[in-house]
């Protein structure tokens, strides 16, 4: 159901939210998945009292995020994956995580929610125009749904095998260690193909933008080498432990990674990026 009017939301300052974000994130040593998460937070104008919906939710990342957020959101979770939801559910302040297939009709009226996060997870779902247009039914008139899919044109850097083998093959690794960027993806989006299949769902879209384009040589595969298999499992697990207890070592990295991602805040090439962010209204 719609919200009355006499039911006015007291809005979050964002200044203030924005350092919330910025301390909640500010041990993220993927400086992708920071810049995403910070910018999909901020693109949903958050009022106090929201229904927000993270469908597609996994284990829960938007979820702990906005429910260690300094406001009272009422928080929804779906997905598939029963031992990714274990996980979900046990996060605090949420309101309902649920098994449900975006796909087919979801458990919640129509209008329901306030906001929605669609975030990496069309590309997983075969048929992702039914998926769209189950989000658009639960979303009220005048709500906001914050969509991110992997960019068919991203750096070179992020994932160079795959970058060089569809360059001069037109092919590229989909399953397996070196699958890269396409692991367990069905498809990348180019920004004005995401954008059409935003509007076909009969969403107004607002904004659609490339986010991260520079990053460390070989930065995806540093960062998830535990898929890749590039180093024995228990050093890579020893490794990945020492950088998220807090250490001399860990802040010189994160001032490293920082400084080399900051390039991303004064230059943007159109189109190209790791992600494409996608800003649409009911």
């Amino acid at each position: 159901m719609q919200k009355k009017d006499s039911q006015k939301k007291m809005p979050i300052r964002l200044s203030r939210r924005t350092r919330e974000l910025d301390d909640l994130l500010a041990e993220e040593l993927d400086m992708a998945l920071k810049r995403r998460a910070k910018r999909v937070v901020e693109e949903l104008d958050l009022e106090k009292g929201d229904k927000i919906l993270e469908a597609g939710c996994g284990p829960g990342y938007y979820l702990n995020l906005l429910a260690r957020l300094g406001a009272k959101y009422q928080l929804y979770g779906v997905d598939i994956d029963e031992k990714a939801l274990a996980i979900a559910k046990k996060i605090p302040n949420t309101k309902s995580v649920l098994k449900a297939d975006l796909t087919r009709k979801l458990p919640f009226s129509t209008n329901f929610f306030d906001k929605v996060i669609l975030s990496e997870v069309v590309e997983h779902i075969p048929n992702e125009k039914k998926a769209l247009k189950e989000i658009y039914r639960v979303l009220r008139p005048g709500g906001k749904v914050v969509v991110t899919v992997p960019n068919k044109n991203y750096p070179l850097m992020w994932d160079p095998v795959n970058g060089i083998l569809e360059k001069f093959t037109g092919k590229h690794i989909r399953q397996g260690p070196w699958a890269g960027i396409w692991s367990n993806h069905l498809r990348l989006y180019s920004e004005m193909q995401i954008k059409n299949l935003v509007k076909k769902s009969k969403f107004t879209v607002e904004k659609t933008e490339s986010l991260t384009w520079w990053c460390l040589p070989f930065n995806h595969y540093l960062l998830y080498g535990d898929k890749l298999k590039l180093l024995p499992k228990k050093l890579y697990d020893n490794i990945q432990k020492s950088l998220y207890k807090k250490s001399l070592a860990k802040s010189l990295i994160l001032k490293i990674v920082n400084l080399n991602d900051s390039i991303n805040s004064f230059f943007k090439p159109k189109n190209l990026g790791i992600v494409i962010l996608v800003v649409a209204k009911k």
